[in-house]
C-alpha cells in the first residue's frame, strides 16, 4: 500500500489523471450496492424460513443440553465436596504451622537476645584479662570465660535438639498426610468413574434423539435448497461475466501500479541495506570490545583467586608459627618468675641501704633549699621584667585593634566611633613586691615538707623515688646528672612532691597513710601497688582542694590583686578582653558575612559574563556556518532546496 500511495501522491503533484475514469467507478459502485440490497431482501426471507424449520431441532437440542447440564452439575458438586474437605484440612494444617513458626521465632529471638547479652559479658571480660598480671588469677578468669562460653553453647544445643525433634514430628505428619491424600484420590477416582459412565449413557441416548430430529429436518431442507441452487447458479453466471470484464480493467491498472511499487521498493531496499550494514559494523565493533572486557575480567578473577590461595597458605603458616611462639613465651614466663624473685630480694637489700643514706641526703637538702630560695627570687625579678615587656606589646596590639575598629565604623559602616577610656591601659601596674611574698610562702612550704623526718616517711620517699621517677621532667634530670646520687635522689623527691601537690607536713602524713599496708607494724605496701596509692592520693587531694577553693573563693577574690602576680595578670587580661565589647564582635561578624556574600555575588557575575561572551561567540560561528551551508551550490541540485523550507529571520529560524 505504501508504494501505491506514494505513486498516487506523485501523480497528484504532477497534475496527471489516473488511468480509470472516476465517474465510471462511482457508477459501478452504485450498481453493486443495489444488487447487494436485492440479495439481502431475499436472504431475509430465506432466513425466516430456515428459522421455522430449525425450531424443532433447536428445541430438541435445548432439552438435551438441560439434561446433560443437570447430570454434570450433580457430579461437580460431589467432586467439589471432596475438594472443600481437603482444603479445610490443609487450611487447619497451615494455621497450626504458622503458630509453631511464630513460637520458634520467639524462641530464637529470646535465645539471640540472651546469647547477645552473654557474649557482651564475655567480650567485656576479655578486655579486663589484659590487666591481670598474676598467672593464677589469669588462669581462673580464663576458666570462667570458658565456662561462660560452654553455657552459651549448651543453650544453643538444647534449642537445636528441640528443633530437630519438631522436624521429626513434621516428617511423620507429612507421611500421614500423604496416606490420607492417596485415600481421597482413590475415592475421587471412583466417583468420577461412576459419573463418567452415567454421563456417557445419557450422551448416547440424547445423541440418538437429536440425530433423528436432524435427519428429518435435513430431508426437508434438501428439497428447498435444490430449487434455491438453480436460481443462484443462473445469477452466478451473469455476475461472472460482469466480474471478468471488471477484473480485466483492474489487472491492467494493478500492473501499472505494481511496476511503480517495484521501483520505489528497490530504492527503499538500497537505503535500508546501507543502513543495516552500517549498524552491523557498529555492533560487531561493540561485540569485540565486550569480548576484550570479559577476557580482562576473567584474568582479574583468576589472579584474585591465586592471591587468596597464597594468603590462605600464609595464614596457616602464621598460625603454626604463633603456636610455637606461645610455647616459647610460656618458657620465658617461668624464667621471668624466677628472675623476679631474685630481683625482689636484691631490691629489698638496696632499699635498706638507701634508707641509711636518706638522713645524710636530708642535711644536703637543707643547703640546697637555701640556694633554691636565692634563685627563685632572681627568677621572679626576671619574670616581672618579661611581663612588663609583654604588657607593652599587648597594649600596642590593642591600640591597633581599636584603630581598625575606628576605620570599620567610620569608613565601612558610616557610624560615629567612641574610643574607650585610657584607664584600661594604665591601671593595675605593680612593682613585683607581692611576688617576693609569694616566693617566701613557697619556701616556707618546702621547709615544712623537709621538717618531717621519721623512718616511715623515709621509706615512703625512697619508694616514690624508685616507682614515680617518671614524674620528674627530662630537663631536671639532665641538670641533675653532674650531682652525686644522694643529691639527685633528694631533688627528685622534692620535684615529685611538688607534682603531687604536697605543700606541708599534713599533706605528707596524708600521703604516707596511702602507702602504709599495716598501721601497727608500719609496713609499707608492695612496690607494684605504688601507682594505685598515688592515684588514690591525687583523687582525694583534688577533692579536698576543690572543697576548700569553693568555700574561700569569695574571700580570695577581694584580695587576689594585692597577694601575688597572678591577680595582677588576671586583672590585666580581663581589662584587655573588655576593650572590644561583644556587640562590636557581632558587628564585625555581620560585616564580614555581608562582604563575603558581596564577593560571592561579584564572582558569580564574572562567571556569567564569561559564559554570555562564549555563547555570543558560538552563536556568531553557527550563523556563519549556516549561511555558508545555505549559500552552497550543491543546494541547487536538490528538488527542494533548504532555502525553500528554512527562513532566516534575525537570530531565529522558523520551519516553512
Amino acid at each position: 500500500r505504501r508504494p501505491t500511495i506514494g505513486y498516487r501522491n506523485r501523480m497528484a503533484e504532477r497534475g496527471e489523471e489516473e488511468p480509470l475514469d472516476r465517474e465510471g467507478r462511482i457508477q459501478a459502485r452504485r450498481q453493486r450496492i443495489a444488487e447487494r440490497n436485492s440479495e439481502s431482501s431475499e436472504d431475509v426471507k430465506r432466513i425466516e424460513h430456515e428459522k421455522e424449520m430449525e425450531s424443532r431441532s433447536n428445541q430438541q437440542i435445548a432439552e438435551t443440553r438441560a439434561h446433560i447440564k443437570a447430570l454434570t452439575t450433580e457430579g461437580e458438586s460431589e467432586v467439589t465436596a471432596v475438594r472443600i474437605a481437603r482444603d479445610q484440612q490443609e487450611n487447619e494444617r497451615r494455621i497450626s504451622q504458622e503458630v509453631s513458626r511464630q513460637a520458634r521465632r520467639r524462641k530464637l529471638l529470646y535465645e539471640a537476645e540472651g546469647s547477645a547479652r552473654q557474649n557482651a559479658v564475655v567480650a567485656m571480660k576479655w578486655s579486663s584479662l589484659v590487666d591481670k598480671e598474676v598467672a593464677q588469677e589469669l588462669k581462673a578468669e580464663i576458666e570462667a570465660q570458658r565456662e561462660a562460653c560452654d553455657g552459651i553453647i549448651e543453650v544453643k544445643d538444647s534449642l537445636l535438639a528441640e528443633f530437630r525433634l519438631e522436624l521429626k514430628q513434621r516428617d511423620e505428619e507429612y507421611v500421614k498426610a500423604l496416606k490420607k491424600q492417596a485415600e481421597d484420590v482413590d475415592d475421587l477416582l471412583e466417583q468420577m468413574g461412576r459419573q463418567l459412565a452415567s454421563l456417557r449413557q445419557m450422551h448416547e441416548e440424547e445423541v440418538d434423539e437429536v440425530e433423528t430430529s436432524f435427519m428429518q429436518e435435513r430431508h426437508e431442507r434438501m428439497q428447498a435448497h435444490e430449487a434455491e441452487v438453480q436460481a443462484l447458479m443462473s445469477r452466478r453466471r451473469e455476475r461472472e461475466e460482469s466480474y471478468l470484464e471488471a477484473r480485466k480493467h483492474r489487472i491492467e491498472e494493478d500492473q501499472r501500479r505494481l511496476e511503480a511499487a517495484r521501483v520505489q521498493a528497490a530504492e527503499d531496499y538500497s537505503v535500508l541495506k546501507i543502513k543495516l550494514e552500517t549498524e552491523i559494523q557498529t555492533l560487531e565493533k561493540q561485540l569485540e570490545e565486550m569480548r576484550a572486557t570479559y577476557q580482562l575480567n576473567q584474568e582479574k578473577l583468576d589472579y584474585n583467586y591465586r592471591v587468596l590461595v597464597e594468603r590462605d597458605t600464609e595464614n596457616t603458616t602464621t598460625i603454626k608459627h604463633q603456636k610455637r611462639k606461645l610455647t616459647r613465651m610460656a618458657d620465658v614466663l617461668s624464667a621471668l618468675r624466677a628472675k623476679h624473685a631474685r630481683e625482689e630480694k636484691r631490691y629489698k637489700q638496696e632499699n635498706a641501704e638507701l634508707t641509711e643514706d636518706y638522713k645524710r641526703v636530708t642535711e644536703q637538702f637543707k643547703d640546697l633549699q637555701a640556694k633554691f630560695q636565692h634563685f627563685e627570687e632572681s627568677d621572679t625579678r626576671r619574670y616581672r621584667d618579661v611581663w612588663q615587656m609583654n604588657e607593652e606589646i599587648v597594649t600596642g596590639l590593642m591600640r591597633k585593634v581599636l584603630q581598625a575598629d575606628k576605620i570599620i565604623h567610620e569608613q565601612q559602616l558610616g557610624l560615629h566611633w567612641f574610643p574607650p577610656s585610657e584607664q584600661l591601659f594604665v591601671a593595675g601596674r605593680g612593682d613585683g613586691g607581692s611576688t617576693h611574698a609569694a616566693s617566701s610562702a613557697d619556701s616556707a612550704a618546702v621547709s615544712s615538707r623537709g621538717s618531717v623526718d621519721n623512718d616511715g616517711v623515709q621509706r615512703m620517699l625512697g619508694l616514690l623515688c624508685d616507682e614515680a621517677g617518671f614524674l620528674v621532667e627530662q630537663k631536671v634530670l639532665k641538670l641533675l646528672e653532674p650531682l652525686p646520687v644522694e643529691e639527685q635522689n633528694l631533688l627528685k623527691i622534692d620535684s615529685i612532691l611538688k607534682v603531687l601537690g604536697v605543700q606541708g607536713a599534713a599533706d605528707l602524713q596524708k600521703l604516707l597513710s596511702f602507702f602504709v599496708a599495716d598501721a601497727e607494724s608500719g609496713e609499707l605496701i608492695h612496690p607494684n601497688d605504688a601507682m594505685k596509692a598515688i592515684k588514690a592520693f591525687i583523687e582525694e587531694h583534688q577533692r579536698g582542694t576543690r572543697d576548700s577553693l569553693g568555700q574561700s573563693s569569695r574571700s580570695l577574690a577581694s584580695t587576689q590583686g594585692a597577694q601575688g602576680p597572678r591577680g595582677e595578670e588576671r586583672e590585666f587580661w580581663e581589662r584587655m578582653s573588655s576593650v572590644i565589647s561583644g556587640k562590636t564582635y557581632r558587628v564585625w561578624g555581620a560585616l564580614e558575612r555581608a562582604l563575603q556574600r558581596y564577593h560571592t555575588l561579584l564572582t558569580s557575575r564574572s562567571g556569567v559574563i564569561d559564559e554570555v561572551r562564549d555563547l555570543q561567540q558560538q552563536n556568531d560561528e553557527l550563523k556563519a556556518l549556516l549561511n555558508q551551508y545555505l549559500s552552497s551550490k550543491i543546494n541547487e541540485d536538490l528538488h527542494v532546496p533548504p532555502t525553500h523550507t528554512i527562513r532566516l529571520d534575525g537570530s531565529s529560524f522558523h520551519g516553512g
